[in-house]
């Protein structure tokens, strides 16, 4: 490999991540990256959020879009890409802007890996197994799946690792500042990433310093790194203070108490350490059986690299040069396994207790693991552990082989690892897509010159599927009810008509009942127009016809008839406010 070898690495990764994602490159603004029934919705509608903040001068801090008619706190969990891509916002909008930042997440993951390897391994060819097998990870796939941008930006990780091992060979400011800016841009991007990245450089300096202590020149390493932890920490401090902030406000719309997260961890968030090794398409915990969620937890490891990163523990000579990574890799895949030891789907328990792992320890003590609520993203960390001692392995087998002998069984290996991911794993390839149009009728409500919000219906779809509603919010532009991953709100459920069109959809009965509470229907539409709705939308492809007929029905006799988009299957009913007349 000549010293092209970076510029062919990155048309390589990106090659890999169009290849993961398509036909997504092809259709950015009509399709959305992941799939419909997840949170994609929530991250594309706060994509779009920061920017018209910021479009308006000021920083996103608290939104009345959202939970009407309160409005609350919030700090968007994906702030820095979304701030990154409001130029592009600007230009092509935001479903445009958040499945570029999917597609660059995947980028940068692999030519990431690939850089870190490279500089492990001295060989650019097998450093480019170290960029399928992290670019192209099982879980990021799955996080690609479930919708969640700032999880799918893994590249940060291993770019923050390879500047600390720049430095640590030849330590100068500018080395140090690219450290500072790597930690910063880890952690920015995903609170998660950035503590990964803590806990490996800390490991790897430890190591450093206990076994190798003659290859650093550790005055000058030492007084550089206190200075990339201050820059870097005055990057950081500003935007962890706003999110520790916004968690804890009394009007917070989203909140993450250690009682709350506790539930999540054992409940829901589990991770099971059988699912690191056994290949199966369908995901343990299978959280579409247990809750009907189409999220996916994915920590399949893949026996093709697995393979490789043994091979380099057989062949390896030089077992110094592994052990830092393969510590490395220990400590992560224990803390990946969470509080207590799942096995095959279920706690596994000595004298009647489940057995507990160093990671309940760490929740206990420490106020940043108290709020952890998915453990099993630790995986990432042993992706990469993987992804680096494969590449080792790959070196000693291609060793003395030609240039172009070497290329060939990177292309074949890479192909053998995505076949891999694609028939004996949970994750999907080429990734879900979303139908990210927007109605009409949506459009129309934004001409509308008079106030006021938006009620969709139904109301009792899964949560992550609803919030869809979300997205279509930024063409309407104005107040929803829904929060971001929340159950129904209180104002609504406090509301007659709502709590009876909830009882019409949980109906399996195919026609209205004989009576109905006329009077409570009556003062809930009322209701809703004194806390300023001023449209309610009919799904009616959500519905089973005959649920849609007697839903119809109701809302007709309240607000008169609705306005019909039969192309998009929409009815929109306009509510009377108390000092209007009914239309």
């Amino acid at each position: 490999m000549s010293d092209r070898s970076p510029a062919l690495a990155a048309v390589a990764s990106l090659a890999l991540s169009v290849v993961l994602t398509w036909p997504l490159v092809l259709h950015p603004a009509r399709l959305l990256a992941g799939h419909p029934g997840n949170d994609n919705w929530n991250h594309v509608w706060g994509y779009w959020w920061v920017g018209q903040n910021l479009s308006e001068g000021r920083w996103p801090t608290s939104t009345d879009l959202l939970s009407h008619p309160t409005g609350g706190t919030l700090y968007f969990i994906d702030t820095i890409q979304a701030v990154l891509s409001w130029p592009l916002q600007i230009l092509a909008g935001p479903a445009v802007a958040y499945n570029l930042v999917v597609l660059a997440g995947l980028w940068l993951a692999g030519f990431a890996a690939w850089l870190l390897a490279r500089r492990l391994t001295g060989d650019a060819a097998a450093a480019g197994l170290a960029m399928v097998v992290y670019g192209a990870s099982p879980h990021l796939l799955g996080q690609a799946y479930n919708g969640i941008s700032e999880t799918v930006c893994a590249g940060w990780f291993p770019l923050t690792l390879w500047a600390l091992v720049r430095m640590l060979d030849r330590p100068t400011l500018w080395r140090a500042l690219a450290l500072a800016a790597c930690g910063a841009l880890c952690t920015l991007t995903s609170w998660y990433y950035g503590l990964f990245a803590a806990i490996a450089a800390t490991a790897l300096v430890l190591w450093q310093g206990a076994r190798q202590p003659y290859t650093v020149r550790w005055g000058r390493t030492l007084l550089l790194g206190v200075v990339a932890m201050a820059v870097s920490g005055a990057l950081v401090a500003p935007f962890f203070f706003a999110f520790q902030s916004s968690l804890g406000a009394a009007d917070a719309l989203v909140t993450r108490d250690p009682d709350f997260v506790r539930s999540s961890l054992l409940n829901h968030n589990i991770t099971d350490i059988v699912a690191f090794f056994r290949p199966s398409k369908t995901a343990s915990p299978d959280l579409l059986t247990l809750y009907g969620e189409e999220l996916l937890i994915v920590i399949y490891l893949g026996w093709s690299a697995l393979l490789f990163a043994g091979a380099a523990v057989l062949l390896t000579r030089r077992r110094r040069e592994l052990a830092p990574w393969l510590w490395l890799g220990a400590i992560f895949f224990v803390f990946s396994l969470g509080p207590y030891l799942n096995v095959g789907g279920t706690y596994l328990q000595v004298s009647g207790r489940r057995l507990p792992l160093p990671f309940l320890f760490l929740f206990d003590a420490f106020p940043v693991f108290d709020r952890i609520s998915h453990p099993f993203r630790f995986v990432v960390g042993v992706s990469l552990t993987v992804a680096v001692l494969a590449a080792h392995g790959l070196r000693h087998l291609l060793r003395a082989r030609a240039p172009a002998i070497r290329l060939a069984a990177v292309g074949l290996l890479a192909g053998l690892i995505t076949a891999e991911i694609f028939f004996a794993s949970p994750a999907r390839i080429p990734l879900p897509t979303s139908d990210a149009r927007i109605p009409a009728a949506y459009g129309h409500m934004a001409d509308d010159e008079a106030p006021g919000a938006v009620l969709d219906l139904p109301m009792t779809v899964p949560n992550l599927e609803r919030a869809v509603y979300v997205w279509y919010q930024t063409r309407h532009g104005r107040p929803v009810p829904w929060g971001l991953n929340d159950p129904l709100p209180r104002s609504l459920l406090a509301n007659r008509l709502v709590t009876t069109l909830i009882r019409l959809e949980a109906s399996r009965a195919w026609s209205l009942p004989p009576r109905l509470p006329e009077l409570d229907m009556v003062v809930g539409a009322r209701l809703l127009g004194r806390q300023r709705y001023r449209f309610v939308v009919v799904h009616e492809s959500f519905y089973p016809s005959f649920k849609r007929d007697q839903v119809e029905a109701v809302l007709s006799g309240l607000f008169g008839e609705p306005r019909r988009y039969p192309d998009d299957e929409l009815l929109v009913y306009r509510v009377p406010w108390p000092d209007e007349e009914r239309p």
